[in-house]
């Protein structure tokens, strides 16, 4: 990291943006800071810690969960109103991203917005129609997570963009969702993330979105078996072609972890678990 020239501790929304705008292009908001030194911004000359400015806040407002942005994983994982509103999917991805030291300094929006390789709650996000508050001085605005995530959210937010709050809606009735990662161990990245969240209309499948991370830098929806899942009944066959489907579609990179054809394998497998679980979720869910 280069040299910084100042370090600001505002105590609210409205001095952490007047601090980002007072140095366009040049200042950097902080929040738990596990991304600070591995993922650094040589560009960084002035850092803005949001640990003060009132952004760590969650709750259940009528059918909206709203997540403030430094919220830390840990307190994903704990809260009262995830639970109530049946977010299993984030529970479990949450819970599941590195190790439980730094869930509790992880924050949900810094881990959105940085992508990091232990961003594992994003592909859950996207498979429950997560939406994106971004605050600046000039005003507010709503970016669904398929726009934010479509290229790197540093691609899409401006200087002086700030994201506040993660919005997502209650679990209906008739609904479900799921979340896996699998890594070499416990606290490794993953070589694969998978989630899915869908709508039951009695024994048929209506509504279906499945997301994939740790493929290639970006997460991802799976349009393929979304669409081999809608109209059709939850049966093992139906769920085993959609899975075949969203692993022939997606995109997957290699690494020193794992080879392309492990991965799409994993993603098969991975996705055809996560909406076995989702299906038995939602014809369970009544209310």
């Amino acid at each position: 990291m280069t040299k910084l020239e100042g370090f600001a501790h505002p105590r609210s929304v409205e001095e952490a943006l007047a601090a980002l705008a007072g140095a366009p292009g040049d200042a950097r908001p902080i929040a738990g800071g596990t991304g600070l030194v591995p993922m650094a911004d040589r560009r960084a000359r002035v850092l803005v810690d949001l640990s003060r400015a009132g952004l760590d806040g969650i709750a259940l407002d009528g059918d909206t969960v709203r997540l403030g942005a430094t919220a830390t994983l840990t307190a994903v994982v704990r809260a009262r109103a995830v639970a109530e509103a049946g977010l299993d999917a984030l529970l479990e991805a949450a819970g599941a991203a590195a190790s439980r030291r730094l869930r509790n300094q992880i924050t949900i929006g810094g881990n959105l917005v940085g992508l990091y390789p232990w961003s594992d709650p994003v592909p859950a996000l996207l498979a429950l129609g997560a939406t994106a508050r971004v605050r600046s001085a000039a005003g507010t605005r709503d970016v669904p997570l398929d726009e934010l995530v479509a290229k790197h959210p540093s691609k899409l937010l401006q200087p002086g963009e700030l994201v506040t709050e993660i919005r997502l809606p209650r679990a209906a009735a008739h609904t479900g969702s799921a979340f896996l990662k699998f890594a070499r161990s416990a606290v490794d990245y993953a070589l694969c993330d998978a989630a899915a969240w869908l709508r039951l209309d009695g024994k048929v499948i209506r509504e279906a979105r499945v997301a994939v991370g740790a493929l290639r830098a970006l997460p991802a929806r799976l349009v393929a078996a979304e669409k081999a899942l809608v109209g059709q009944a939850p049966d093992p066959a139906t769920l085993v072609a959609a899975a075949a489907a969203g692993a022939a579609e997606a995109e997957v990179t290699a690494d020193f972890r794992a080879s392309v054809e492990y991965r799409r394998e994993l993603c098969g497998v991975l996705v055809r678990r996560v909406l076995e679980t989702a299906a038995r979720r939602a014809a369970g869910r009544s209310a």
